[in-house]
Parts: C-alpha cells; sequence; structure tokens
C-alpha cells in the first residue's frame, strides 16, 4: 500500500494550519492587544491619548518624547480561554483544552532633552489552542501555536510643545507548531480503492503528523502625537511583517487502530485477511511517504493603523476614542511546499480574509493618587464564513475592560486589569475548506459555506505591570 495523494495533500495542510491557528484572542485573527496593562484597562484606546507610561512604544511612538527621565514597564497578561464546538448531527459539545497564556511585554525609554531613546519587546500575534483527543476537527488540527515577539528600539522626538514624532525598526522572530491526525478511510488501499469503502469508518486515525517551524522578518513601527489644549490626536502605523518558514520540520507518527481487512480483500494478492497497522507501518521507515522531511511556507502578520482622540477638559478625567485598521487580506493565498517525499503536492491554498476594522472608547479618572479605568471595544473578523474552521474559528468579538493604577512609591506604580471577551458565536465547519489549484489562481472564486456546527468563545484577562519612573 501506497499513501494516496490525499495522504500527503492533508499532511500539506499543516503549515496552512500552523499559520492559522485557533488564536482566541482579543483583537481580530489571530491578533494579541494585550500589551501594556493601561492599555487594556481602557479598551485599548492608548494612541490619541497614549498611557504614561514606557508601553506607548507599541501604541504611539512618538509619545514616548513626552515622558519624564527615565521610564521601564514590566508586565504580562494572563489570557484564560473557553472555546466549544456543538456539532450539528450529533448535538454535542466538543469544549477546547487550551492552556492559559502568558504573554509577556517589557518598554524602556529614556529622554534627554527634546528626544527619547527606548526599547520595546512585546508579543502582538500569536496564542495557542488545543482540542482533545475526541474531537471530530482533530484532523484540521488538534493543537495548533502560534507565538511571535516583536523587539522594536525606538526614537522619539518632540518637534513643538505641541507635537512630537517617533518611530523605529521592528525585528519579529516566529514560531509555528501543529499536531493534526490524518483520516485513514480517505487514503488509496488499491488502484481505484479507498480504504473507505473497504468498510473503514469515516475519520478513522492512523497517523498523527507535527509540523514545527521558525522564521525571521524586518518592519517598523511609527506615530504622531499632537495636543490642543484639552484635547489631543495620535496615529500610528505598524507595518506588516512577512515571515518566511524555509526549513520547517514536517514529522510523522502511526495511531494503532487494531483493524483487519477481511479475507477476500483486493490488497491481499491472496484474499487473506491483512492487519492494517502492519501494512501501513511501512510508509514510517525510511523510503516510506511519511518520513521526517522538510517543509517551507510563507506568511504576513498584517499592518495595524489606527488613530484616536482624546479630550482632559473635564476635572481628572481622560476619554479616549480610537479606530484602528487591520491588513488581513495579505491572508488570501498561503503557498505550502513541501521538499521531500511530499513535494508533489505542494500548492496554495485561499483563505479570502478581509481587512478589518476595530472600534476603542476609554476612560480614566484619577481618585486621589490613585487612576480608575473603563474601557470598551468592538472588532470585526476578517475571516469569511468558508473559513471558520478548528484552524481559526474567528468572530466579532465585544471587549469589556476596567483597571486601576496604585502608586506603591513616588518612583513606582502597579497596574492591574481585567478584560472579558463576548462573541456571538458562529457558524463553521471541521474540515478544510477546498483548497484552489496553482494553475487557476487568477480565477479564484468564493466558495459557499459547508457549516457542519456552532463554534462560540470566551475569554477572560487578567493584566498586570510595574511602571517605573526615575
Amino acid at each position: 500500500m501506497r499513501p494516496s495523494p490525499s495522504v500527503i495533500a492533508r499532511a500539506a495542510w499543516l503549515l496552512a494550519a500552523a499559520a492559522f491557528p485557533y488564536a482566541p484572542a482579543v483583537s481580530q485573527g489571530f491578533g494579541l492587544n494585550e500589551v501594556g496593562t493601561c492599555a487594556v484597562s481602557r479598551g485599548f484606546a492608548a494612541t490619541g491619548t497614549p498611557c504614561e507610561d514606557a508601553s506607548t512604544i507599541f501604541w504611539n511612538p512618538a509619545a514616548a518624547a513626552e515622558l519624564p527621565g527615565k521610564s521601564i514597564s514590566i508586565g504580562a497578561s494572563a489570557i484564560i480561554v473557553k472555546g466549544t464546538f456543538r456539532q450539528d448531527s450529533t448535538g454535542r459539545n466538543y469544549p477546547s483544552n487550551i492552556n492559559p497564556a502568558l504573554p509577556p511585554a517589557g518598554f524602556a525609554a529614556m529622554r534627554f532633552g527634546k528626544s527619547s531613546i527606548g526599547l520595546g519587546v512585546y508579543v502582538p500575534y500569536g496564542l495557542t489552542s488545543q482540542w482533545n483527543d475526541d474531537f471530530p476537527g482533530r484532523f484540521s488540527a488538534l493543537r495548533a501555536s502560534l507565538q511571535t515577539v516583536y523587539i522594536q528600539p525606538n526614537f522619539a522626538y518632540q518637534v513643538t510643545d505641541n507635537w512630537s514624532v517617533g518611530g523605529g525598526p521592528v525585528f519579529g522572530h516566529s514560531t509555528v507548531d501543529l499536531t493534526q491526525a490524518i483520516d485513514l478511510s480517505q487514503q488509496t488501499a488499491a488502484p481505484n480503492i479507498t480504504f473507505g469503502q473497504l468498510g473503514i469508518a469515516y475519520e478513522t486515525e492512523f497517523a498523527r503528523a507535527q509540523v514545527h517551524g521558525t522564521a525571521t522578518a524586518v518592519g517598523y513601527n511609527v506615530g504622531v502625537h499632537g495636543k490642543y489644549g484639552p484635547w489631543s490626536i495620535g496615529a500610528r502605523y505598524l507595518s506588516a511583517l512577512t515571515f518566511n518558514y524555509d526549513h520547517a520540520s514536517a514529522k510523522f507518527s502511526q495511531t494503532a487502530t487494531g483493524l483487519i481487512l477481511p479475507q477476500g480483500n483486493p490488497v491481499s494478492p491472496t484474499g487473506s485477511q491483512v492487519p492494517i497497522d502492519a501494512l501501513l507501518g511501512g510508509q514510517f521507515a525510511p523510503g516510506g511517504a511519511l518520513v521526517s522531511q522538510s517543509a517551507s511556507s510563507t506568511i504576513k502578520h498584517p499592518w495595524q493603523l489606527q488613530g484616536g482622540v482624546g479630550y482632559t477638559g473635564f476635572a481628572r478625567t481622560k476619554l479616549s476614542v480610537d479606530v484602528a485598521r487591520l491588513g488581513w487580506s495579505a491572508f488570501n493565498t498561503l503557498p505550502i511546499t513541501f521538499n521531500g517525499p511530499a513535494n508533489g503536492s505542494s500548492r496554495t491554498l485561499y483563505e479570502g480574509y478581509d481587512d478589518s476594522w476595530s472600534y476603542r472608547f476609554g476612560a480614566e479618572h484619577m481618585i486621589g493618587s490613585w487612576a480608575g479605568r473603563l474601557g470598551y471595544s468592538y472588532s470585526e473578523t476578517p475571516a469569511p464564513d468558508e473559513t471558520v474552521t478548528p484552524l481559526l474559528p474567528d468572530m466579532n468579538r465585544r471587549n469589556f475592560s476596567a483597571g486601576v493604577a496604585i502608586p506603591v512609591t513616588d518612583m513606582y506604580k502597579l497596574d492591574i486589569g481585567y478584560l472579558h471577551v463576548n462573541t456571538p458565536g458562529r457558524r463553521g465547519r471541521i474540515a478544510e475548506r477546498p483548497v484552489v489549484p496553482p494553475t487557476s489562481l487568477d480565477a479564484v472564486l468564493p466558495v459557499q459555506p459547508n457549516s457542519t456546527g456552532t463554534y462560540s468563545l470566551r475569554a477572560d484577562v487578567i493584566s498586570a505591570a510595574l511602571n517605573i519612573t526615575f
């Protein structure tokens, strides 16, 4: 028995799945906004009216020129996610099995004269998904992880008393991992005959595949900030970063089925019984198709454009409204190339993402030397209906947040924030959407959705940061 192209074709989906993990963050797609506790508490409305700590290096690089002396901000956000898929045909609920994530963030800025230099280390894209072993969508993704760290040196300059500009290069490092089951029923047992036609049940797992890859990329983050009396205005642009996973590795392991083909089967020349596990074992040995091999892909982390206004005309109160546009249309197609026995199944996948909007509102009020914060944001999903799968069952999100800033000493301040993610749920599927042959990419048309159930999602985020000014 030699695996049909569909075995290796499913393996070819692995890099695609790693590029599109189920990342239930509080932003669109697999974006993460949990950068700086102040921004989390204020609904991410921190560009027009920046937070007065070093995390502004991400939210508005220009405002770093307005920070006094030396500033350091060190923090992290604990993201606790609950996801479920309810299958139409059985009415059964399949809960996700996602461990809490803890993306860190660290910033430092030093002002001299009208200038400021600084450094930011943060995680704008990422998170991990994991489903239980009985999840029927494990043939798309059982576990998927994307972790991306950006390092941003920053320079800001106060052009006038009211205007500042700033920015710097961004160096990104991305790691992707995926575990996926492979279905025996769809593989070729004999010429023109699949195992499914021999009585093997649909979604009988006979193997698991794991993909791991790393990549680096370079971009930039720039901003501008201005003040007019009680009003402030700002904008930032974080460029897209292209990650080329040129040396990813793909490994396969056999899953015992315990199944036996009966006498008279077309696989055995003598018509005798055939233990399926023994039949398939050779494919995981040298010379087989399911051996370790290299693979490559290219994905883009989308650009971010955010602008906003703020008002401080009320006593001891700041109000902020921001609007963000994210360039998710970079995920229109995704090339997959294998450099081993699966190279004949290299292909380009069609995802069809759209650029999307996010609307952000925040308020901060001083109570003595403490600051209380509230926020709300709404994020549109960039994913079309036909690509809502276990890899990334994305949906619109409503985010409610609150927080407090507690002065510990004149030098130290502790920020604590909480954010709740509420979603309406979304219809989706557990199988990958059809691929588009590379020769017909110019004629790609959206396919009709094939919903088989409903995904639900909620998340809670607890954020904390220590801000130091000296």
